[in-house]
Order: structure tokens, then sequence, then C-alpha cells
């Protein structure tokens, strides 16, 4: 079968490899959707710091079950990782930490023809049977948008909230469309693509703005009677636009790093301002099984839409042309593969 893996040197390549042999409460799934994100790109053309497997934004249909409550044919979810549910950080609320979080995985990535998925994962409640009526263009996004669900509730988002976004990427996108959804009064957006900018509008964004020629932190203010936003989301990789982050965030407010940075990433911060005006920082990493499960609820009840986000769409087979494109800001916004 066909499956892609990171290519000595950077990039990406599609191999033959043999199927994945399944075990006692396993499952093999035949991938039909499968999304490239910030991390893939980093893990194929940067220095990773998150775990090397490619591929974990993924749905599909069971091929073969030695699991109990799954059947060939179901429609499924299934998130990579999952957590023991009883050790320290997962007693403690940070389920994320967890030491089997990051031990578990699908084999051999999500983009592949077939996957296996371990029994501890079955068994703890990673794989979601997925309604007839929900498409794949939605069901693509579960993991994501989970990501910006458990992001959200960290930052102490609630409804009343404003935004800024430094960021508008595929990630950044999910931010706007459900920050707006939840009731966010204001959503701003900093980002050096026009096409992403032209995206974040039609998406729900108030104000979409090029850094390089327009003052974010005053246009933030504008719209948020001279105060700054309670909540500024970092949706980049870089930490140089950190800055920019912090300056559009009113006294008080918290700041949000999410983007995966690369290994060793570094910038400057003035910490009398931080101090001085009680500015919070929070971090966000990946999502559980909580999250994709109410994002999966919310989607079927269509309480928000996200396949619009889709631009590209790849045979697996295309996949070194795929994650080209993703690499693209100018031209792409979500790119997935099928099988």
């Amino acid at each position: 079968m066909k499956a892609v893996r990171v290519r000595v040197g950077g990039g990406v390549e599609v191999v033959e490899i043999d199927l994945p042999e399944i075990r006692e409460g396993e499952l093999l799934v035949e991938m039909k959707m499968c999304g490239v994100d910030g991390t893939d790109l980093e893990k194929a053309f940067g220095r990773p710091l998150t775990p090397p497997m490619l591929g974990h934004e993924v749905v599909g249909v069971v091929a073969e079950s030695r699991a109990e409550g799954f059947e060939k044919g179901d429609k499924v979810f299934v998130h990579h990782h999952v957590t023991c549910g009883k050790c320290y950080y997962c007693r403690e609320g940070s389920p994320t930490m967890c030491p089997l979080f990051l031990q578990t995985s699908i084999e051999p990535c999500g983009f592949a023809e077939f996957f296996r998925v371990p029994r501890v994962n079955v068994e703890r409640g990673a794989v979601l049977r997925l309604p007839d009526e929900l498409d794949w263009g939605e069901a693509v996004f579960i993991e994501p948008a989970a990501c910006v669900l458990r992001a959200l509730r960290r930052a102490g988002f609630r409804a009343g909230k404003t935004l800024s976004l430094v960021g508008a990427g595929p990630t950044g996108s999910i931010f706007i469309v459900m920050a707006k959804a939840f009731g966010a009064p204001v959503v701003a957006v900093s980002e050096l693509s026009g096409f992403r900018r032209d995206m974040a509008l039609e998406n729900g964004a108030d104000a979409a703005v090029d850094p390089l020629n327009e003052d974010f932190a005053k246009k933030c203010r504008e719209l948020t009677d001279g105060l700054g936003v309670d909540i500024a989301v970092l949706a980049t990789p870089a930490a140089k636009p950190l800055s920019t982050a912090l300056d559009s965030l009113r006294r008080g407010g918290t700041l949000l790093l999410f983007g995966a940075p690369e290994k060793g990433e570094k910038t400057e911060v003035d910490f009398s301002k931080l101090f001085i005006e009680e500015k919070n920082i929070v971090t966000s990493y990946s999502t559980t099984e909580t999250e994709t499960n109410m994002v999966l609820n919310m989607l079927t009840k269509k309480v928000f839409t996200l396949k619009q986000l889709i631009t590209h769409t790849y045979s697996l087979e295309k996949a070194e042309e795929a994650f080209q494109k993703a690499r693209d800001p100018n031209t792409s916004l979500k790119v997935v593969l099928t099988s």
C-alpha cells in the first residue's frame, strides 16, 4: 500500500509499504481524507518539536475490526494520541502532559491508504463513529477544531470576549469561525498574505490587517473602544510576531501561544510591560477526547461549518505536490489528501 513519509533531507515522498496487521482489540482503517497542517509542514521542512508522525487530522472507514463496538464499514474519526486518565497530569487537569499521550500513535500514519489503530486508542475513546450525514470535508476538521476548542477554554474565552489573531492560516481560520460562532463580538486578524486576509474576512473576521502597512494594535483598539482585545492568539510558529500579539492586548488580557514553534525558537519580550499591564501568557498543546467529542457534536448540529476552508484536494499519490501547495500562503488555505 501507499504511505507518505518525510524524505531524508527534507520534504515528503510516497512509498510502498506492507499493509499493517492488526491484533486483538485493534482496527484497520481505510483513510478517506487527511488534512495537512502546520506541524506536518514543520516535520517535513523544519526542525520539529513534536513527534515525527505525519497526518493526524484523519477520517476513514473501518476495513477490519478486532475491537468490540466497531464493525467493518463504520465511518470513523481517529485521534492518534490518548491519555491514561489516572496519572498525576490527568488528575490535575493537564492531560496532554500525560506520559502515555506522546507514546500513542497510529501506524504508519494518517497519510496512508490504510492505518492500524492500537488497542489503547480504541479503549481510551480515540475512535469516534461518525454519523452518515456528516461528510468527510467537515469530519476532517475534528482534530484541529478540537485543538482550537481546548485552547479557547484554556485562555478563558466566553461569549462577549474579543479576540485578535496573529496568523490566519488553516488553524487560525478555525479560530475565526469558532470564536464568532461562540459569541465573540470582535475578531481581528494580522496576516501577511493578502489571499488569507481575504479568506479571513469571508469567514467572519471583523478586520484583517497587513502588519507591514497598518498598525494592528491601533486597529484592535479602534474595534474595542480603545481598550485592546481580551485574548490575543499567536497562531503562527514564528516567535517574531509575539510583540504584535502582545501589543493588541488590553491591560489584564491573555496571550495564547498556539502555533507550534521550531525547536530553539526565541524572541525578546519586554517583561516590565508584561508585569505592569498584568498580561497573562497561556499555552495550549494538542487536544483530548473531551474536545473531539464536543466538536463532533457541534459539527453534526451545524453550530459552525469548516469545509469552506478547504482550498485544495489532492490524491495520496500527489502528496509531494500537496505539501508544496500547503506551504504557499498566497494561494492556499487548507490542503487535504484523499485516498
